[in-house]
């Protein structure tokens, strides 16, 4: 099977992101702490990268924050667009790599990276330069919010295969291989094809993650001036539990 750049995997991915995932619950879940965060530091701009299909960037827009999304795959950027459009925000959506914020020449309050989008870069060196980009467009003061797996537990229980989610016509399926240094992380997308003997077809992808575990993100972290360092396991602000918390989310001030 090919092993696809992350920019291809998600571009491939992309018309069906919105089906796999339940916005509504997702957000009703996450969103009260993200605010309550962006609230504790007065944040009122918000540059929330890696941003996908742009519902965070929609709903923080939606809550009166001047929202600016990016994201490496112009497939997801499309409907981040159209999702906005639909939803009657104004929320700037640009294709941009983590190398490419400068783009954005104004300095932001808060940089959000949710969804475990880290681990894509697949060594130290490219972290750290992410991580130096993201602060980088950060005022003074700024806040910078990191979500990504518990890899110090993950890589202990190595799961390799996940539920699936969708609806009776699109289904997507995600599953794992644990390599050496990497993880190949595969979607396979099934879609219903219409007419009167529905048939399946299945399109099966595959991308390279590099499993970032704490002391690797406090590292690169520190390297780039951001010391002061708050730690939770998930976007419910729950307390993060190095042995039974999936997630690891850090909450970061420059």
């Amino acid at each position: 099977m090919e092993t696809l750049s992350s920019t291809d995997f998600y571009d491939r991915l992309a018309r069906a992101f919105d089906v796999m995932t339940d916005w509504e619950s997702r957000l009703a879940h996450e969103m009260p702490f993200i605010q309550k965060t962006l609230d504790r530091y007065g944040v009122r701009s918000v540059l929330d990268t890696a941003c996908g299909t742009g519902w965070h960037s929609i709903a923080l827009a939606q809550r009166g924050y001047r929202a600016t999304g990016c994201d490496a795959s112009p497939a997801m950027i499309e409907r981040a667009r159209l999702n906005a459009e639909k939803m009657g925000v104004a929320v700037r959506f640009e294709v941009a790599e983590f190398d490419e914020l400068h783009r954005f020449s104004e300095k932001f309050d808060a940089l959000l990276c949710l969804g475990n989008s880290l681990p894509h870069l697949l060594s130290q060196e490219k972290l750290r330069n992410a991580l130096g980009k993201m602060r980088d467009r950060l005022r003074p003061g700024g806040v910078m919010v990191l979500h990504n797996l518990n890899y110090d537990l993950r890589l202990r229980e190595k799961p390799r295969f996940f539920a699936a989610q969708g609806t009776a016509d699109t289904l997507v399926w995600r599953f794992a291989d644990y390599g050496e240094d990497f993880i190949t992380f595969h979607t396979a997308l099934f879609e219903r094809k219409p007419g009167s003997s529905p048939s399946w077809s299945v399109e099966v992808n595959g991308t390279l993650q590099r499993p970032l575990r704490k002391e690797d993100l406090d590292s690169a972290l520190e390297e780039v001036g951001l010391r002061h360092k708050e730690y939770y396991g998930g976007l419910d602000g729950s307390p993060f539990d190095p042995e039974r918390s999936g997630d690891l989310v850090i909450v970061a001030q420059l």
